[in-house]
């Protein structure tokens, strides 16, 4: 395990897995607790959301603490998506199959995590793939922010919009399809393997496109009036476009020791409400475009020959589209002994409750929910 040691000073907290905090060191008892519920007064109900609903895309629950109109607390339920996945024993490519699965969307975010953990776990050198890896999740960040951004514009009834950038989302989408032949890369990552040819990416028209969308959103006066002081977050214990929406320099893209980035502008801002979470997400779209640009990958396609069956512990963190995403795996003999993950979606969840108690009335629910980005699928996951 050449990179992390777990509860050694070797950098802030990103989250917990099942076993382990990542890193203890930076993280206080109180941290570690979440917040108490709030006790509910005379003229106060829980309002019950969920777990199906209009407007939520994964099954989760909201009781809400409310006296009529503003939010006092909110309880957050995730339990519906609870899923055990049989992975201990498998192979180490085997395994491949179902953690490019946890979640479908960021799928590239989990399968080079995944992939890096495995390399370091047993002593295998991929510089050379790196630069591929960089413009895959670079690519897959564009088409989640777009995603994110299009939530926030349904959440205000700004149906052009919306429709512009599920348009815009599905041109990415096929972007990847083409070069890698499948939307979500599935099967495109493997140990010492990428599949894809990266000479079919090209993303200046998207760039237009989107530069268009979201001028026209930054002069409408109701749609930032809809998204300007909610939400607000400033906790240093935060990742991703939530971290740096509060002026937090949090990027694993600057610090991983596994994915070696050049030099690129981490987008900052400073006042932690869902505007600022919008506007770091639209402008990392362009940043992304430049990276990916910038390496100029043309075709990647080199089959696994190596016999995968060496022993030792490995880590991996890289900046997935909503922040860390951390994996650690335990291998003997070519075979998955342990394996751990931390999401950003444990952070990002804690993060959403606290902003929601901080001053929001029941408008304001939906654009602080898609501001962070969450996906249940990756809270709930159980391996065994």
């Amino acid at each position: 395990m050449k990179y992390y040691e777990f509860g050694d000073k070797t950098g802030r907290y990103v989250g917990r897995t099942e076993k382990y905090d990542v890193y203890t060191s930076t993280l206080t008892e109180a941290d570690k607790e979440e917040n108490d519920n709030e006790e509910k007064t005379q003229g106060e109900i829980y309002f019950n959301y969920g777990p199906s609903a209009g407007g939520l895309r994964e099954s989760v629950n909201f009781q809400i603490l409310t006296p009529g109109e503003s939010i006092r607390d909110v309880i957050i339920n995730s339990g519906f998506k609870n899923r055990n996945i049989s992975i201990i024993g498998d192979s180490i490519s085997d395994a491949m199959l179902k953690v490019e699965r946890i979640n479908g969307f960021h799928s590239a975010s989990h399968s080079i995590a995944y992939a890096l953990a495995v390399e370091d776990a047993l002593n295998i050198e991929n510089d050379d793939l790196n630069d591929a890896r960089i413009v895959e999740i670079e690519l897959e960040r564009i088409r989640s922010n777009i995603d994110v951004i299009k939530g926030l514009c349904e959440s205000a009834g700004f149906a052009v919009p919306e429709k512009q950038l599920l348009l815009l989302r599905e041109e990415v989408a096929r972007i990847i399809s083409g070069a890698f032949a499948h939307r979500y890369y599935f099967s495109v990552n493997r140990i010492n393997s990428i599949e894809g040819d990266f000479s079919r990416i090209s993303l200046r028209t998207v760039e237009k496109q989107f530069r268009s969308i979201y001028e026209g959103l930054l002069s409408s006066k109701i749609f930032l009036d809809r998204i300007q002081e909610n939400g607000i977050v400033l906790n240093p214990i935060s990742t991703g476009p939530a971290a740096r929406a509060g002026n937090f320099r949090y990027d694993a893209r600057l610090d991983s020791k596994s994915l070696i980035y050049g030099k690129f502008n981490t987008v900052l801002e400073k006042d932690g409400d869902t505007f600022s979470r919008f506007l770091v997400r639209a402008e990392e779209i362009f940043e992304s475009i430049n990276i990916i640009e910038s390496y100029g990958v043309k075709r990647i396609f080199r089959k696994n020959k190596m016999e995968l069956s060496g022993s030792g512990d490995g880590t991996a963190r890289i900046e997935s589209p909503a922040g860390d995403l951390f994996y650690y795996v335990k291998i003997k003999e070519g075979k998955l002994a342990d394996i751990q993950m931390s999401p950003p979606s444990y952070l990002n969840i804690r993060n959403f409750r606290s902003a929601l108690r901080n001053k929001n009335i029941f408008t304001d629910f939906f654009f602080v929910w898609e501001s962070f980005g969450i996906w249940i699928s990756e809270l709930e996951v159980k391996f065994q």
